[in-house]
């Protein structure tokens, strides 16, 4: 039986994975002389990699961690539930509804076509800017209109803007064409997609929306940790 440890829960997904992998056949033991591996949360204290045991945990790179993030499986899971948190958070900060909203979903990635897809079901009045051409063929084939990033110059009047891409997006220009009611969320990994001083400055609506799944789904979000962990381990411990 592997036996692995976990000495921060402060990240509520890993008491979740933790309860997963016990399910299928892990043991969590509380004394790392007993364990096989160490199990962390996304963004860890570095403090807790001095080990010589195999470490998993999210988005942190060090010589003896295994980044769960990476797992395909994982991200496309992860993607999902931040696509839901994203509409719940849309909800509950917004004096307006998605049904029948007008929309613009900026980046075709796992989040943009998860976004497109849970929201095709409100409103049939989608926008997706993205940068390849075969991104936008493909948002335009589930029903979206589409546009490119220069296109984010032009004043529009979107109800929502959903922001997914991970580097600088909305700057002085494309902030300047949000109309005064739109809400600016950004999903996008840190330091994410929108000026966030330029947007305060202009009084833009803006949501910094990061680490969704473990607000909003922490058992569904944990679950698929432990997933991927089990996959992931096959490489590691025999």
């Amino acid at each position: 039986m592997i036996k692995f440890i976990t000495p921060d829960l402060s990240d509520k997904r890993i008491w979740f994975a933790a309860a997963y992998l016990v399910k299928n056949g892990f043991e969590k033991v509380s004394d790392s002389r007993n364990a096989d591996f160490i199990l962390l949360g996304v963004n860890p204290d570095r403090k807790l990699l001095h080990s010589d045991l195999p470490i998993f945990a999210g988005n942190i790179s060090a010589d003896n961690v295994f980044d769960y993030t990476k797992n395909e499986v994982f991200a496309l899971k992860n993607a999902v539930l931040t696509a839901e948190g994203a509409l719940s958070l849309a909800v509950s900060e917004s004096d307006g509804s998605l049904i029948n909203a007008s929309i613009l979903i900026v980046g075709y990635g796992r989040i943009g076509k998860a976004l497109h897809r849970y929201l095709s079901v409100l409103t049939n009045h989608i926008t997706v800017c993205a940068r390849k051409e075969e991104q936008r063929t493909l948002a335009h084939s589930y029903g979206a209109d589409t546009v490119a990033f220069d296109a984010l110059r032009v004043k529009s009047d979107f109800d929502y803007i959903f922001n997914t891409v991970p580097h600088p997006v909305f700057n002085e220009q494309e902030l300047s064409a949000i109309g005064a009611d739109t809400l600016l969320m950004d999903l996008a990994s840190f330091p994410g997609g929108v000026d966030r001083h330029f947007a305060e400055a202009k009084d833009i609506k803006l949501l910094i929306a990061r680490g969704l799944p473990a607000k909003y789904s922490p058992k569904a979000a944990g679950e698929a940790v432990g997933s991927a962990v089990m996959t992931m381990i096959k490489e590691v411990i025999v």
